[in-house]
């Protein structure tokens, strides 16, 4: 069913079981959490402190199995993105998310990170035609001048005798070090291959087999499952984050196949990294590639089309936006490998959406408000002044990696206002142990930083609103802050004339 909208063409969510559109006056309550990176205990209690979503009591109870989701009446929820990488529980949050959104699919919405998109690589990268190339062809990534490439991250190991048994350069050709390469250096994520390696281990431990196998038990469907009394091989592990991001059945490619890059509910907006100057308006285009960018560099002090489109209307670019996303995940399920030439394969765009220098700056993916746990500082703002020279009068697209976007810059705010927004919500850039919020006092949009991945795991350091779309309503906004230091706050905020009138 398609689900009502307002004046301003917002989607109203549904407030019952059925997902069906909610009236216009019904108050909801909205969770929201982001960037938990494959922590499956830290969202096991999100979930156990939520007053959104509850565990499915008739699906298996172990804490540790797969598990379903259910969403509360008169509730709202939104993932913001980055769902894997730090923890052993890619594959269960990913089913989990990607399962509650096919129930809920008007109340829920799951955003892509720069950590879900760039896992498109692990097809063509690791498929037996790339593994054929060179070594002196495989060039480290170009977004970091500081990484080693392949070759050189080969050399070093073969230099730890005592690790690697005698091996030599051949010998370690392989796709088992090309992804711990790849993590390690391309991917900022050291720890994933092992991570991968213990999920697997207890996925199969209670379900006997992973993946499981399907109602019509096709043998594809068990790429790489044993019996559970058998070590998980690297070569499985290799094989299992191929799967997970191309099988129909994969969790990741059926959490990215139903994601968004942007959600708007009420006054509200949630991208997982910033809405600035240059990503204001801004949709890439389909033929974008994930390299250094061969264009000149684009006016950098407002948005112009340049490889792309510009979209006045907020609205109407959320919309573009999430196209964008889905055509291009039917491009990498067309093609998922390079073509002969090795010029270019599915879902490049998607690559380089997550990819600053690739956009020259304008990834409302990667871009961020946050610096070091803060939202802004004066050396953010003199190191994004020096970055955007540095793009202009050298032509350096890397120039825009590591610099926070400008949070106090009315150019944007005044265009979400314009449109009715009131509130733009992040992820991306930890902000410490509880979200970061920039006072709508200083530009009429208020900000919140809500990464708060570099925190304990069970601290309690998630935003959860309740709000009404009827206009002149009472709106509160709730940020528990159980932090390490065990306080918790509720922050409670009347809309003022001029929100009443935009509602």
């Amino acid at each position: 069913m398609t689900p009502k909208a307002t004046a301003n063409g917002d989607a109203i969510f549904d407030a019952k079981n059925n997902d069906e559109p909610n009236n216009p006056t019904d108050q909801f309550r909205l969770g929201y959490v982001t960037d938990v990176e494959g922590h499956w205990d830290y969202f096991l209690e999100y979930v156990r402190r939520s007053n959104v979503l509850d565990w499915d009591e008739d699906v298996d109870t172990h804490p540790d199995a797969l598990q379903k989701l259910t969403l509360r009446p008169n509730t709202h929820f939104i993932y913001g993105g980055d769902s894997v990488d730090k923890g052993p529980g890619d594959i269960r949050l990913c089913r989990a998310l990607a399962s509650l959104k096919k129930r809920y699919p008007y109340r829920v919405s799951l955003l892509v990170g720069n950590r879900d998109l760039n896992k498109i690589r692990m097809w063509s990268e690791l498929s037996d035609a790339d593994m054929k190339r060179p070594l002196e062809d495989i060039p480290p990534p170009f977004w970091d001048r500081n990484a080693p490439s392949f070759k050189e991250y080969l050399e070093k190991e073969v230099m730890n005798k005592e690790a690697t048994n005698g091996a030599t350069l051949d010998d370690l050709n392989t796709r088992v070090e090309r992804l711990r390469w790849m993590l390690k250096h391309t991917l900022g994520c050291p720890d994933t291959f092992e991570f991968r390696r213990e999920e697997l281990r207890v996925l199969r431990e209670i379900h006997g087999a992973y993946p499981e196998k399907s109602e019509d038990d096709r043998d594809d469907n068990a790429l790489y499952a044993t019996t559970s009394n058998t070590a998980i091989t690297d070569e499985e592990v290799v094989e299992s984050f191929r799967y997970e991001v191309s099988h129909p059945e994969g969790s990741l490619r059926q959490y990215l196949e139903q994601a968004s890059i942007a959600a708007i509910v009420g006054n509200t907006i949630f991208v997982h990294g910033a809405i600035d100057s240059l990503t204001m308006k801004y949709v890439p285009s389909l033929s974008s590639k994930f390299e250094v960018p061969k264009t000149t560099p684009p006016t950098l002090t407002s948005t112009t089309s340049c490889d792309g489109t510009v979209v006045d209307d907020v609205h109407e670019w959320v919309k573009s936006l999430n196209s964008f996303l889905q055509q291009g995940m039917k491009d990498f399920v067309q093609r998922p490998d390079w073509n002969d030439e090795r010029t270019s394969r599915g879902g490049e765009a998607l690559l380089a959406i997550q990819n600053r220098p690739a956009m020259w700056g304008r990834s409302v993916v990667c871009n961020s408000y946050c610096d070091g746990g803060v939202i802004a500082t004066t050396a953010a703002e003199e190191e994004r002044k020096q970055a955007l020279h540095s793009a202009l009068i050298q032509s350096d697209p890397l120039a825009f990696e590591g610099i926070a976007s400008n949070v106090f810059d009315t150019v944007p705010a005044q265009w979400l206002l314009e449109h009715g927004i009131q509130r733009i919500v992040v992820g991306h850039k930890p902000s410490g142990d509880c979200p970061a919020v920039l006072s709508s006092e200083y530009t009429g949009v208020e900000v919140v930083s809500a990464d708060t991945s570099f925190s304990h795991h069970q601290n309690n350091n998630w935003l959860e609103t309740t709000g009404t779309l009827a206009c002149g309503a009472e709106y509160f906004n709730r940020f528990p802050l159980l932090g390490k230091n065990e306080l918790l706050q509720d922050a409670h905020k009347e809309v003022g004339d001029r929100d009443r009138k935009i509602c």
